[in-house]
């Protein structure tokens, strides 16, 4: 359990959940196995919000950002910069509001 105060609204307690993040693509922003406390109840794209999306069978946690006028899911890392994932080609599942890292 952690206290509340450490999230900034809006968020739905009712729609919040955990999990753990598997891969460096978001580094230095979001560790390998970090904690993400995500709101499933917030899906509108957000420029420069970071959400966990479904593409290809999978899920993913990517920041948004519109280049040329299109939406995109990106990754953090630079040695992660070829998944980009068009906003149209996936599915939000939940805002990322909070993370965790394991130390």
């Amino acid at each position: 359990m952690f206290s509340k105060d450490l999230l900034k609204p809006p968020y739905t307690i009712a729609s919040l959940f955990v999990i753990q993040v598997d891969g460096k693509s978001m580094e230095p922003h979001i560790n390998d196995r970090a904690l993400v406390v995500a709101d499933l109840s917030f899906k509108e794209f957000k420029e420069d919000g970071i959400f966990l999306v479904y593409k290809d069978d999978k899920m993913w946690i990517k920041k948004a950002k519109t280049i040329n006028n299109k939406e995109y899911f990106i990754s953090i890392n630079p040695d992660f910069a070829h998944l980009v994932y068009e906003k149209n080609d996936t599915r939000i599942i939940a805002k990322a509001i909070l993370t965790f890292t394991n130390l």
